[in-house]
This record gives structure tokens, sequence and C-alpha cells, in this order.
């Protein structure tokens, strides 16, 4: 897709989101050592990076209905592409699990819950399910109706388990508190685009 107006669009916002990414995980593994710290650094900084990007697309369509201007038409035009976006900072996040499983078993499997297990298994059979069909030759092959279905509970289910991540942490840890809002906020936001939309 060719830039309009002199903004980034289309499939380059993937390419600059994964330079960024990779140069943000040499920094962070430069900084705090490629040892168990360094990598528990990057598995949280991409877990954030993920975030920031999912909720960008998840909000897409309801900031449009809200606000008609230039960021929410942009916001609405690229949704796709920060959602893969959003597949390549959660495939770097993978790649620091499966060190840490590899190098450090035993403290990762001491502290990580089945139920951490079980969502995030979930969560990646989705994100690679979603990012497998981004395109407009997968909506022609499974059907406009059967994709919008994929996307739709797709997009709930990863926004649920970092709402489960971040909702609870935000109560004990400031630190977590911005991102415990932000969830409340995009919530806020497509109940509000829906009512809008009713009426």
């Amino acid at each position: 897709m060719a830039a309009k107006r002199g903004r980034l669009e289309g499939w380059p916002i993937v390419g600059w989101s994964a330079l960024a990414l990779v140069s943000m995980a040499g920094v962070l593994l430069g900084v705090y050592g490629t040892q168990e710290e360094g990598v528990r650094v990057l598995i949280r900084a991409t877990a954030r990076t993920s975030f920031v990007l999912l909720l960008a697309a998840f909000v897409a369509s309801s900031a449009r209905r809200l606000w008609r201007n230039g960021a929410t038409s942009w916001l609405l035009r690229n949704r796709r592409y920060l959602g893969v976006s959003f597949a390549a900072s959660h495939a770097l996040h993978l790649a620091g699990i499966l060190t840490l499983v590899t190098r450090w078993p035993d403290s990762f499997w001491s502290k990580t819950s089945n139920a951490t297990i079980f969502g995030g298994g979930l969560g990646y059979l989705f994100v690679a399910a979603m990012t497998l069909t981004s395109s407009d030759a997968a909506v022609r092959r499974l059907g406009l109706s059967r994709w919008k279905l994929l996307h739709r509970v797709g997009i709930w289910v990863l926004f649920g388990i970092f709402v489960l991540t971040y909702g609870p942490a935000g109560l004990s840890h400031p630190a977590y508190l911005p991102a415990s809002l932000a969830c409340i906020g995009a919530l806020g936001l497509r109940i509000a685009a829906r009512i809008r939309a009713r009426a």
C-alpha cells in the first residue's frame, strides 16, 4: 500500500515496528545481559509493546466511530498492520519465554502457573491464526463471515488475556496501574461506540 499524505501506511508499518522491536531487544540485552535477569526484562518489555499494539487494533473501529478525524482514519485504515506488528512483538516475547524454558527450566516452571501456560498457549494459537489470515487472499479463501468471526473472537480472547494479566496487577503494583486503566478505557470506548451505533 502506498503512503498517503506523507504518513507511514500499510506493510511498512510492520517493517519499521519489527526493526524498532529488534533494536529494543538488542539494547535491553546489552544493558541487562543475556542471563536470566536480562531475558526476563525482555519478556516484560515485549509484553508491554504487544499490549500497546493490540490495544491500538482493538479500539480502531470504535475510535473512528466516535471521532471522525485524520488520526482515527489512519488507525482504522492500518488496523491490519498494527495487528501484524503486535504478532511480531509477541514473537519476540515467545522467543524470550522459550529461552527461559530451555536455559532455566526450574526457575520458569516454579514461577509460572498452569493457568498462565494454558492462557498463553491459547493466545498464541489465535495470534498464529489471525496473522496467517491477515491478507485479502485469506479473506477470500475463508469467506468474509468466517474471517470476521475468527478475528472478532481472537482479538477479544487476546484482550481478555491482557485484562487478566494487567487488571489485578494494577491493584497491588502501581507500575501496572496505567495498563489497568488502559484496559478499562479501551473497554469503555468499545461500549460507547456500540451505544452510538445503536442510537
